[in-house]
């Protein structure tokens, strides 16, 4: 069983931690008996150097929510440095909690523009989808997921490239990162068809929307 929880998001939950029980988000995680290769956190924005190379012996991996942390203001997660001390990295969105769009393509470009800015070019757009790939895989312990390779499961997403902001672009893989993909052509689950031709088969969108909104609305007047 894996063993999943979000941690040192914001500077107030390294505070909240030390008031309340006298240490730092990570050390209350290894008391619980929590630090270890069975975890994987979300966030991990604020932790020192100290606490990085803790995490990278303990062989704990982290999700990086990039949309998340910016929409909230968090911070920046250590992504490079990080994977430097052996930390397995994946990708995670937050739903309506703090993302909104819940977009995995969106988020490979969003993760790869704030890495980039904040490590330069020791950034491709190949790490960012690594850390949504395979990255992600390794983080809930999956190693048939993330990769193509035989006797893996087949979970495959497949993206047109004909629309205007594709126009032009020298290489396809980075043009899904660097023009903006954002939405599925055909994805496949498990050998089995989920989306076709950008939809979800059998599913009523606009009964979805409309579900949905009236429930946001309840929600809303609480």
């Amino acid at each position: 069983m894996r063993l999943h929880t979000h941690l040192s998001e914001t500077e107030d939950e390294n505070r909240f931690c030390q008031e309340i029980y006298g240490c730092r988000p990570l050390d209350y995680l290894e008391n619980c008996g929590w630090l270890g290769e069975r975890t994987w956190l979300a966030h991990a924005v604020h932790f020192n150097a100290d606490e990085i190379a803790r995490l990278g012996r303990a062989r704990t991996a982290i999700t990086h929510c990039a949309c998340s942390n910016q929409v909230l203001a968090s911070g920046c997660c250590p992504v490079c440095d990080m994977e430097a001390s052996g930390v397995k990295v994946g990708l995670g969105v937050d739903g309506s909690a703090s993302n909104d769009a819940s977009n995995m393509i969106q988020e490979v470009r969003a993760a790869f523009l704030l890495q980039r800015n904040r490590y330069g070019t020791k950034v491709s757009h190949r790490d960012a989808l690594r850390w949504a790939t395979k990255g992600s895989a390794e983080c809930i312990g999956r190693s048939s997921l993330g990769e193509i390779k035989p006797r893996n499961v087949a979970d495959l997403a497949f993206f047109k490239l004909d629309e205007l902001r594709f126009s032009g672009h020298g290489d396809p893989i980075a043009a899904l990162v660097l023009c903006g993909a954002h939405k599925a052509d055909r994805v496949m689950v498990g050998g089995n068809w989920v989306v076709e031709d950008g939809r979800i088969p059998g599913l009523d969108i606009e009964q979805l929307i409309g579900g949905h909104s009236a429930a946001a609305r309840r929600l809303q007047k609480l």
